[in-house]
């Protein structure tokens, strides 16, 4: 599942080896039944981005 990540810069490696960073304001795909994700949901790190949803990225400065 896709989260909106607003913690502190980090890092996990998960059971099965996976290793995510975790960077604020990006979006991240954690699984959502482990329980490291249940906990930064629940200290309001993580927020369930809605399907189909995603935060535009700014690729070409403004103004240019």
């Amino acid at each position: 599942m896709k989260y909106l990540y607003s913690g502190p810069i980090s890092g996990v490696t998960l059971g099965d080896g996976q290793e995510i960073m975790l960077f604020p304001g990006k979006e991240v795909e954690m699984p959502e039944a482990h329980s490291y994700t249940r906990t930064l949901v629940a200290l309001g790190y993580l927020s369930a981005q809605p399907a189909g949803e995603s935060i535009p990225s700014h690729t070409a400065e403004q103004g240019e």
